[in-house]
């Protein structure tokens, strides 16, 4: 009784579920069978049993007999003897040919069996390597993974990057153009997205980073009454090279689209508050003018047309250089 398992090469996700439960239904098949063979081999052994005790019990009675003829013939010579000795001995004969017969089925059942126990062993093995299969492919999946998603970072810094090249500025300037106002003004009304940040700009190509955040229905005490307007010192890459606090005079507009009357306000940095220290995180706490519009104001003239809105962040440069100055003592070499 003997069964094969066709084994099919693991590809993607790893071994298919029918075939697992094909192996599993083989393997259950093999051990039934197993456990017949073991039930018919013990019967097949009590019969042998049962046989070799006949056969000695006949050999005895035989003897017996053999011992007893000599006296009884001459005596009994016309009569049928009770026991034919011939009958008896082809009977013996037919119980060892049935013996032998027996044993050759033991044998047999005995190859059959180790057969299908290698059977089952060559089974096991092949599932064990299926399985090895499957762990090795999950591993390379999560791995795959894992690859793929520090890809999808890096690319999105490098988009991110591109993104903040194209509309960066480096002249401490920072003119920034708020499209689809009506819906980012229901959003902060709603409270679904209270705030919006500006793109980042900077004092010099290796200066401040920094960017505005914009509250459309106000904050703190001008939240439901005002736009609030706020400046925002960045984390940047030359940030160890600059004089801190940061300083410079900063000045916000919201612009006027028929340049009639702009929205200004203007402030100087407290070199004492943490919003205009170097940021230790990506951005410091945000510094600014929460009353810096009302938002009756913005029907009267056209800070909104076309569902867009104009701000301006200009930054005004102190005569003083941003950079550190590093004194050095240094010795003369006479002649």
């Amino acid at each position: 009784m003997k069964s094969q398992l066709a084994v099919g090469g693991a590809s993607g996700g790893g071994i298919s579920d029918h075939w697992m439960r094909n192996s599993e239904r083989s393997i259950s098949t093999a051990i039934s069978s197993i456990d017949a063979v073991v039930r018919e081999t013990t019967d097949l052994r009590q019969k042998l049993q049962d046989n070799s005790e006949r056969l000695v019990r006949l050999e005895r009675r035989v003897a017996s007999h053999d011992d007893r003829l000599p006296a009884v013939i001459p005596t009994f010579s016309s009569l049928q003897p009770s026991y034919n000795t011939n009958e008896i001995s082809r009977r013996l004969t037919n119980a060892e040919n049935g013996n032998n017969n027996i044993e050759f089925l033991i044998g047999e059942n005995g190859r059959e069996l180790n057969d299908l126990r290698q059977e089952v062993s060559s089974l096991k093995r092949q599932l064990e390597g299926a399985v090895d299969s499957i762990r090795r492919l999950e591993r390379r999946m999560e791995s795959s993974e894992h690859n793929l998603a520090l890809r999808n970072v890096v690319l999105s810094d490098i988009e991110e990057y591109v993104r903040q090249q194209h509309v960066s500025t480096y002249d401490g300037t920072l003119l920034w153009k708020i499209s689809d106002y009506a819906r980012r003004r229901n959003d902060a009304i709603s409270g679904n997205q209270t705030s919006i940040y500006s793109p980042c700009f900077y004092t010099s190509r290796h200066g401040y980073k920094m960017c505005a955040r914009l509250y459309l229905h106000g904050d703190g005490m001008g939240k439901g009454t005002h736009l609030s307007l706020f400046f925002v010192v960045m984390r940047g890459e030359f940030d160890a090279l600059l004089r801190w606090p940061f300083r410079q005079k900063v000045t916000m507009m919201l612009l006027d689209q028929d340049n009639v009357e702009h929205v200004i306000d203007a402030f100087r940095p407290d070199p004492t508050s943490s919003s205009f220290q170097r940021p230790r995180r990506e951005t410091n706490i945000a510094s600014g003018c929460p009353l810096f519009c009302p938002l009756s104001e913005l029907n009267n003239h056209a800070y909104v047309r076309d569902n867009t809105m104009f701000l301006k962040i200009r930054q005004n440069k102190s005569r003083q250089n941003n950079f550190r100055i590093c004194r050095s003592k240094s010795s003369l070499m006479q002649p």
